[in-house]
């Protein structure tokens, strides 16, 4: 599923904002950035990532999968690294290469 995923499943979303399950915490995280990677013959489809940003966040998850939930393609176990703070929130890096 993931190696179907394009940088548009991303990009259309409403409010450029995606649900992820931090533990036992649901957050609501903006869509800051998608950006297409340099070719990789392994995929199929152009790898992208996705920078996104927790708000007002005043805490962070720490880099692992966490499930974001997708309006079209439901459940995604993702890995997420923590990118650092940049004023207002915490950003967060998701690669699909």
């Amino acid at each position: 599923m993931l190696d179907q995923l394009t940088a548009a499943d991303f990009e259309t979303l409403p409010d450029h904002r995606i649900e992820a399950q931090f533990g036992d915490t649901t957050v609501s995280l903006e869509i800051i950035e998608v950006r297409l990677l340099g070719p990789n013959p392994a995929r199929r489809l152009p790898a992208f990532a996705l920078t996104l940003r927790d708000n007002g966040a005043d805490y962070y998850a720490p880099q692992g999968i966490y499930v974001y939930r997708h309006p079209e393609h439901g459940p995604l176990e993702l890995f997420t690294v923590p990118a650092g703070p940049d004023g207002t929130g915490m950003r967060y890096e998701i690669s699909f290469n």
